[in-house]
């Protein structure tokens, strides 16, 4: 059976009844003031204004852009938060950050969607100038908290903890999928319950270190421009995070929703094997 026009659906209707599984937001951040200074010389202000409401100054070099926008935010654990919002003005970019208030740390991680001229190059063409397959750009970015970036700042570092795993995520009562975790930039998932049930592709990916069980996981699709990031907490067999791309199938309206799941080793193959 060959794939369907449109079996792989947009994000906007990935998004409907998804994120059944979400963690509930948290209050904690309400009413604070924090500043990351990254590795890259960036300084980002935030101001966290009500349980809906932030603030952001983004500082470059001379160039400054202010926001103020809805966002999200989570805890996985004590003092950990995934924080999330859209920063740009043309809804292109959305900002993810991971702060580690008791490390005073930070990964920040700016997804950023194609323009209709880049979505529009052929994958083969991709492959052939040697660009990722994806056509979704990703910064990630490891800042200090509220004292300025040095040679002794901690940061969450690769992992390659994940290799080898397949592990299964309930995000609602009708969607399940399975990811295989096959080496230090790649991954497959495969959908086996919800809408897009069957469909399955191999696709770049970062994995993080957080904490001890505790996994950031970024995953980027090339046939719909998506960006994923995630927290996998595999010691209460959670993950917590958002998915973000086109409404549909064009260049336009965004989505970009928060998600969670329920989550189940499935198996582990070992990564060194001998032939």
């Amino acid at each position: 059976m060959g794939v369907k026009d449109k079996d792989f659906i947009s994000v906007g209707e990935l998004s409907v009844g998804f994120s059944e599984n979400m963690m509930q937001p948290t209050n904690r951040l309400v009413g604070k003031d924090f500043s990351l200074y990254s590795e890259g010389g960036k300084k980002y202000r935030l101001s966290v204004v009500d349980i809906e409401t932030l603030k952001c100054v983004i500082e470059d070099g001379d160039n400054e852009e202010k926001v103020i926008c809805a966002y999200t935010a989570v805890m996985p654990r004590e003092d950990i938060y995934f924080i999330d919002f859209i920063v740009s003005y043309g809804e292109t970019t959305s900002m993810s950050i991971v702060l580690d208030y008791r490390k005073k740390m930070a990964t920040v991680i700016s997804s950023i969607l194609p323009a209709a001229d880049e979505l529009s190059i052929p994958i083969i063409e991709r492959a052939k100038q040697g660009k990722p397959l994806t056509s979704v750009n990703v910064s990630i970015e490891h800042a200090s908290m509220d004292s300025p970036w040095t040679e002794y700042t901690p940061k969450h570092e690769p992992t390659s903890d994940l290799i080898g795993k397949t592990i299964e995520f309930v995000y609602s009562s009708k969607d399940a999928y399975q990811h295989t975790y096959l080496n230090e930039d790649s991954y497959t998932w495969h959908c086996i319950a919800g809408n897009e049930k069957g469909l399955c592709d191999t696709d770049q990916c970062f994995y993080y270190k957080l904490d001890d069980k505790l996994y950031l996981f970024i995953w980027l699709e090339k046939v719909i421009p998506t960006a994923g990031i995630v927290i996998e907490d595999l010691d209460v067999m959670r993950s917590y995070g958002k998915i973000y791309g086109y409404e549909s199938h064009q260049v336009g309206r965004v989505s970009n929703f928060p998600v969670g799941s329920y989550a189940k080793i499935i198996n582990k193959v070992s990564s060194n094997r001998q032939l």
